[in-house]
């Protein structure tokens, strides 16, 4: 993670990631077990062949499996495109999150206005190594903002923090605390 120049006002960046694919663990096992309850299932209620049965309604039991599996590619690979298109740029100025697959949002907050951060570490991203750093901030557009499933949250909020602290320095920021 090297410091790289971002413009000509001595911006730096000084991390960028991208969300983890473990996030996605707990949707892709629920469509896993899915796909295999549902063709199980259809697969034992799929009438038997006899005389009497009708051939169309046997024969419309593999497309309904087809569909089925069909689906849950298509759901498989829209959760993997949203977190995949996710980037996430700090830098020495301002936390930079880009989401979207065909068309993309940029979310730019000042780090002058961040106020607080929290590190969340659920228990399946913890025996994943990842965790996520919460930022509350002052901001109106973007108040809270989440860098999920990230590798080393505490070396990025530990970033954060100095940057921050630095931010507040060089413009003067002061927090009142109301009791």
């Amino acid at each position: 993670m090297s410091e790289q120049s971002s413009n000509q006002t001595g911006e730096q960046i000084v991390w960028q990631g991208t969300p983890s694919q473990a996030v996605n663990l707990p949707v892709y096992l629920v469509m896993g077990l899915g796909l295999i309850v549902a063709t199980v299932g259809l697969l034992y209620l799929r009438p038997a062949p006899s005389a009497t049965t009708d051939v169309n309604v046997r024969g419309i039991f593999p497309w309904i499996i087809v569909a089925i599996w069909v689906l849950c590619g298509i759901g498989a690979l829209t959760t993997y495109l949203k977190i995949s298109t996710t980037k996430y740029v700090l830098t020495t100025e301002r936390l930079r999150v880009t989401t979207g697959v065909l068309s993309t949002v940029t979310e730019d907050l000042e780090l002058r206005r961040v106020r607080d951060s929290v590190i969340l570490r659920p228990f399946w991203a913890r025996l994943a190594g990842l965790g996520d750093v919460v930022i509350m901030s002052a901001d109106s557009s973007t108040p809270r903002a989440v860098l999920k499933a990230i590798r080393n949250p505490d070396g990025v909020q530990a970033q954060l923090r100095s940057h921050v602290q630095t931010q507040w320095s060089r413009f003067n920021v002061r927090q009142m605390e109301l009791d």
